[in-house]
């Protein structure tokens, strides 16, 4: 059998189990590059020195350490099938070197830049979903997804139980992770913000009529339909060059929110929680480029629990 007709059935299989966003990179995934490959190769042929051939392509032609790692996990997840169905005795990728991947410097920014950035975005009509971003570290797709039932006033807090898809197609109630599912506290200043955020789609909502689309977004254009995130990047990129602080990502925003949080002290699990980590350890590992600066922070208060009385 040809890996290419295999790679079908396969993704067929696949199409069922996984989320559609996923399902769409791993199509992307084998008609981009291991069709084109391996594919006229029976799945006999796919041994060790073939793949590793094919796998120091990509690293030669400049693709990310990261999207590499996904291509591998592609091949290693469909061989894997293979074997389990008794076509190959071994998984060959198994004895496939994998390229190291190399850890990016995190960008954030401190707290003067939130501020400057802020007050430059307030009178924006997307402002809502960056101050979602920096004060509860929502994913974008949850802050395009959310939803104003998913709001509780009175509590003070939001649930998220639903995302937008990356190309903004789709809204989908499944999470990402079963800790994606939660709920997250919100500071006096969001909740004052989306207060009067809801005024303004009310108003919007009474001005188009029949033509508003109401799927119940918080963050949504004029006629109620869901904001395409590369519209947002692209709202986002200007306000960046506006109020003249350092060009990071969106997602960067998450890692903003999680690292003042770590050094305001707040607990590490708490932090995970409102994330939407699995556990403190990828918490952890995420952000320990700040443990240094935490370091002496513990050493100061230990210095004044036992020492102060001396001093």
């Amino acid at each position: 059998m040809l890996f290419k007709d295999f790679l079908t059935e396969w993704l067929e299989n696949k199409r069922n189990s996984v989320r559609r966003q996923t399902f769409t990179n791993y199509v992307t995934i084998c008609n981009s590059h291991i069709i084109p490959e391996l594919g006229t190769l029976s799945i006999q042929q796919l041994n060790p020195f073939t793949l590793q051939k094919f796998v120091n392509s990509l690293c030669e032609k400049g693709f990310a350490t990261s999207y590499i790692k996904k291509v591998i996990d592609v091949l290693n997840g469909s061989l894997e099938k293979a074997k389990k169905l008794d076509m190959i005795a071994r998984n060959p990728m198994e004895l496939v070197e994998k390229p190291r991947i190399s850890k990016q410097e995190m960008k954030v920014w401190d707290v003067n830049e939130v501020e400057k950035f802020l007050a430059t975005a307030q009178e924006e009509r997307l402002y809502v979903a960056f101050l979602l971003a920096i004060t509860t570290g929502m994913r974008q797709g949850e802050i395009l997804g959310l939803r104003w039932k998913d709001l509780d006033f009175e509590n003070c807090s939001l649930s998220i139980s639903q995302t937008l898809s990356h190309d903004g197609k789709e809204l989908q109630t499944e999470a990402k992770t079963k800790s994606s599912i939660r709920a997250i506290h919100l500071p006096t200043e969001t909740l004052l913000a989306l207060r009067k955020h809801r005024s303004l789609i009310i108003q919007e909502k009474l001005q188009a009529g029949d033509k508003y689309v109401d799927h119940d977004l918080v963050v949504c254009t004029s006629v109620g339909t869901p904001v395409i995130p590369r519209n947002l990047t692209r709202t986002w990129k200007r306000l960046i060059e506006q109020a003249g602080v350092a060009p990071i990502r969106f997602h960067d925003l998450r890692h903003t929110h999680a690292t003042l949080l770590l050094k305001q002290g707040i607990h590490i699990k708490v932090v995970a929680d409102r994330l939407g980590h699995t556990d403190t350890r990828m918490t952890l590992d995420t952000y320990s480029h700040i443990q240094p600066s935490m370091q002496v922070e513990a050493a100061n208060a230990i210095s004044q629990a036992l020492f102060k009385k001396q001093a």
